[in-house]
């Protein structure tokens, strides 16, 4: 089990040493990925007791952003979404080119971090 990834090992994998400047660029895409991945785990209900006797009922995230058990699927899932984030800014109109070459789409989706977050994430259709 793990924790949401830190700024420093979104740095590691983008291979960057720290930049103040930079940080705060990494730690935007950072949290942007945390909350996704917090909404895309979904929610549980949690039955309880107010202690009068009542049942409560409450909506409970089942990895909030403090967790400290979160699978490792998760944690990698969030690790790759942050990085693409933070890059994502060399492409803002969802594209990249390549000189002579040409242009290509970034794509929506990567298909590497959904199947992370889909190995124990609820399947949403929508």
């Amino acid at each position: 089990m793990a924790a949401w990834p830190t700024l420093k090992e979104v740095r590691s994998l983008l291979r960057l040493q720290p930049d103040p400047t930079e940080d705060q660029i990494i730690q935007t895409a950072l949290a942007a990925a945390v909350d996704y991945g917090v909404s895309r785990y979904g929610q549980v209900l949690v039955v309880g007791d107010d202690g009068q006797g009542n049942t409560t009922y409450t909506l409970e995230y089942r990895y909030p952003a403090d967790t400290e058990t979160l699978p490792d699927s998760g944690h990698q899932a969030c690790l790759l979404h942050a990085a693409r984030l933070y890059r994502r800014r060399d492409s803002i109109d969802g594209t990249l080119g390549f000189g002579e070459t040409g242009v290509i789409r970034v794509g929506r989706v990567d298909a590497d971090v959904e199947a992370l977050y889909a190995a124990r994430g609820p399947v949403v259709f929508g």
